[in-house]
C-alpha cells in the first residue's frame, strides 16, 4: 500500500521550513544530528509506505523531521520526547497549522521513544517509533550511543550494549524486522567481538601474569 493521499503543495513549503528549523537545530548536535534525522524519515517514509494502515504522509514527515527536536537541549535529553514534543508545538503553532494535525505531530515526537514512557498507537507513531530504533540497530546506531558519554568504558559499552541487544524486538512492523534484521545481525556479531575485548580488560593482573607465564601456577 502507498500513502493515504498527495502531499499538497502548502505541505510541500511547511515541510521545507520544518527542515531549515531541525538542520539548524541540530547543528551543534553530536550522536543525534541532522544526518540520524534524514536517515529516520526516508526509514519512516520507507516504513509508511509498505504497511496496510492509513498514514498521512505530513503527519509521518513532519514527526520524522521534528522527532529529536528535544535532544538539541542536552539538559533534557532524558526526556527529549516529552520536551521535544513541548518545542514541536510552539514552532507548529507559529505556523499557523491546524491544532489537530499539529498534535497529532507532537504525539509522533513524544512517542517516538521509550524514555516518555508511552507508547506509539498509531501508524504514523509507530512508523516514526520504528525508523528511530532502526538506525540504532547495527554499528553506526552502537557507536552513536559511545559518543560524548562520560565515564569508564567498560561501564558505557556494557550499557548501551544491553539496551541495543533490546531494539529489534521493540520494532512495531514487519516490514521494520525486515529492513533490521541484517543490521541486528550485524551487530550482535560485533557486539560478541566487543564484549570479548571487554572480558579480558576486566581479568586480574594474576590472570594476566599467568597467561604470560610470569607465575608458577603448580
Amino acid at each position: 500500500m502507498v500513502f493515504s493521499r498527495k502531499l499538497t503543495n502548502e505541505e510541500t513549503q511547511i515541510l521545507i521550513k520544518l527542515q531549515e528549523f531541525v538542520r539548524s537545530a541540530h547543528a551543534e548536535s553530536n550522536s543525534h544530528d541532522y544526518a540520524h534525522v534524514l536517515t529516520v524519515c526516508r526509514y519512516a517514509i520507507q516504513i509508511g509506505k509498505s504497511i496496510s494502515e492509513s498514514v498521512d504522509p505530513f503527519i509521518l514527515s513532519a514527526g520524522a523531521l521534528l522527532h529529536d527536536i528535544g535532544k538539541t537541549n542536552s539538559v533534557f535529553s532524558h526526556i527529549h520526547g516529552l520536551f521535544g514534543g513541548s518545542l514541536a508545538e510552539e514552532f507548529l503553532d507559529g505556523l499557523k497549522i491546524d491544532e489537530n494535525v499539529r498534535d497529532a505531530i507532537c504525539r509522533v515526537v513524544i512517542r517516538h521513544t521509550p524514555t516518555s514512557m508511552i507508547s506509539p498507537e498509531t501508524p504514523d507513531e509507530k512508523a516514526v517509533f520504528d525508523a528511530d530504533t532502526l538506525d540504532r540497530i547495527g554499528l553506526m546506531g552502537l557507536l552513536r550511543g559511545f559518543i560524548g558519554k562520560e565515564g569508564a568504558m567498560d561501564k558505557i559499552m556494557n550499557k548501551y550494549i544491553t539496551k541495543r541487544k533490546l531494539d529489534y524486538e521493540k520494532l512495531n512492523f514487519k516490514v521494520s524486522r525486515d529492513i533490521g534484521l541484517e543490521k541486528d545481525q550485524m551487530m550482535d556479531a560485533f557486539i560478541q567481538i566487543i564484549q570479548n575485548r571487554l572480558d579480558l580488560r576486566m581479568e586480574s593482573i594474576k590472570d594476566i601474569f599467568s597467561k604470560e607465564g610470569l607465575i608458577n601456577n603448580h
